[in-house]
């Protein structure tokens, strides 16, 4: 076997032989090393480097699969939210739609009352309360839901709970624009200082009542404002006068439906605060009106004579030449009439002679010669008031209509003559109740009591309030219009239009009638 060949190094200047496996040169390295062979070191940092680099990898790929999920997930909220909000504006879109055929389906009620009144207006049997032709009444079918309308009024006795189908007679109230201090002082929640503060607000002066308020209290309010110092446009105005508020013009009827709601028999268990005494207070409004005036004219649409004119009359057909010759007479010696039912059973001493009348001399005491019989001609024909279009007869009461606790507190009335009048005008036919003669004649009211209320009084009516709410089955959606139609003009007009939506649906809807219009 041949010996290994010896190696030289040098260290330091000295020389030597060594085993080639211990033989290192100066730079550090061995001969393999020196020569490029590979060793297990070279093999090891080899191995170390490819780890390295494929953990930067791995973590490279791993960050970019990250972000990868992260643009995904932002993606995908993206677009949910645009289909989010796409289908809430298609869904705001058809709300709006069905709200506004709820509305069409409403307005389509009020022109069934205004066709109501141009067939029937003195026919209270059909449009007081009629559900056949103003409950559940259906307008159309487009495809996806049906439409109706129902039209509603107060009912007669709120506790009941069952709404009334059909319109109210605005005449049925008490004018409060007209009213006198008494018959105000009379109205549910009235006060003295109410009254005061009502009267000034509507004068045309600026003379302030002992509890009233003129101008000078509404500028030095936080808000000031000018009050109208004239009539009332609508009752909700009263919410500027001072010392009126909510309460005192809706009661406890909270939705204005008329009836008597879970809600408004609770004490202070919920809104709105009541009695709990199984009434509905409906304050102000149940009584209240500023809208109700009617032509100076007769029953045929022509005009009536004035008797208090400078040339009285010398023929008014239905009146008696003694009872012209009476008129004649009495406006010669300088007097006036204040209201044609003074006639009734009326006498008069003459002061002078009147020689173109023969008998007609001073001290003679003469006779209107007006009774039962003529007395409904005298209220048709004549007036004291100068005659003009433009200018109607405004506040009058209707007595056919208005209930009970409305004409109790006119002047001349309490609550038994009131009920009294109102259980007679049931039994009685149109052609007796179109007059007022009929207070008399039915030996309700003697001479003396008719004069005194006949002025406040009247057997016809032009204003006509009523509720309706336009509705989709099954969708659910609704609108409540409140309209007023005035007829004084000869044709039925819209004159007022509300939106009541916001109070909510006034009463739960009969499903079994929902067929009844088709």
């Amino acid at each position: 076997m041949r010996p290994s060949a010896p190696s030289v190094f040098s260290v330091d200047g000295w020389h030597g032989h060594a085993p080639l496996r211990d033989h290192v040169t100066v730079t550090g390295k061995t001969p393999f090393e020196a020569h490029g062979h590979a060793t297990a070191r070279d093999h090891a940092t080899r191995a170390s480097k490819r780890c390295t680099r494929t953990a930067v990898a791995g973590r490279s790929r791993g960050v970019v699969l990250v972000a990868v999920l992260v643009v995904a997930a932002l993606v995908a909220i993206i677009a949910a939210g645009l289909m989010f909000r796409v289908r809430a504006e298609v869904s705001a879109a058809a709300s709006g739609s069905r709200g506004e055929q709820a509305y069409a389906a409403a307005l389509a009620g009020v022109g069934r009352a205004v066709t109501v009144l141009r067939v029937f207006p003195n026919d209270s049997t059909v449009w007081f309360d009629n559900p056949d032709i103003f409950q559940n009444q259906m307008v159309a079918d487009d495809g996806a839901n049906r439409w109706y309308f129902t039209i509603y009024g107060d009912p007669a006795d709120p506790q009941l709970g069952i709404p009334r189908y059909g319109l109210t007679d605005e005449a049925g109230k008490i004018n409060i624009n007209v009213a006198p201090p008494e018959t105000l002082m009379n109205l549910p929640n009235m006060t003295t200082e109410l009254v005061d503060c009502l009267m000034d607000y509507r004068d045309s002066d600026s003379d302030t009542r002992p509890e009233g308020a003129e101008q000078d209290y509404y500028d030095h309010l936080d808000s000031p404002y000018v009050i109208r110092n004239g009539p009332l446009g609508t009752l909700e105005e009263l919410l500027m006068v001072k010392g009126f508020n909510a309460r005192i013009i809706y009661g406890e009827d909270a939705n204005v439906n008329g009836l008597l709601d879970p809600n408004e028999d609770d004490g202070d268990d919920s809104f709105p605060p009541d009695a709990r005494d199984g009434h509905l207070d409906r304050g102000l409004r149940g009584a209240a009106t500023v809208l109700t005036s009617e032509p100076n004219r007769n029953t045929s649409g022509k005009a009536r004579i004035n008797i208090n004119a400078d040339t009285p009359p010398s023929r008014i057909p239905g009146l008696s030449d003694p009872t012209l010759r009476f008129i004649l007479l009495y406006r010669s010696e300088g007097n006036t009439f204040k209201h044609p039912s003074e006639l009734l059973e009326m006498k008069y001493k003459l002061k002078q002679d009147h020689n173109e009348i023969p008998g007609a001399k001073a001290g003679l005491e003469i006779d209107s010669g007006v009774k039962g019989e003529q007395l409904a001609a005298v209220l048709d024909e004549l007036t004291t008031q100068a005659v003009d279009k433009a200018k109607p007869i405004v506040g009058l009461v209707n007595v056919n209509t208005a209930p009970a606790d409305v004409l109790a507190v006119l002047p001349g009335m309490d609550p038994n003559l009131a009920q009294q009048i109102v259980d007679a005008r049931r039994d009685l036919d149109t052609e007796t109740k179109a007059s007022l003669a009929w207070l008399y004649t039915q030996n309700l009211l003697d001479a003396a009591a008719f004069k005194l209320v006949a002025p406040q009084l009247t057997t016809r009516s032009f204003q006509y309030s009523l509720r309706c709410v336009g509705f989709g089955v099954p969708c659910g959606r609704y609108r409540v219009l409140e309209a007023v139609v005035d007829m004084g003009g000869g044709s039925p007009r819209v004159i007022y239009l509300r939106d009541m939506s916001r109070l909510g649906m006034p009463f739960a809807l009969d499903a079994e009638t929902m067929d009844r219009g088709r």
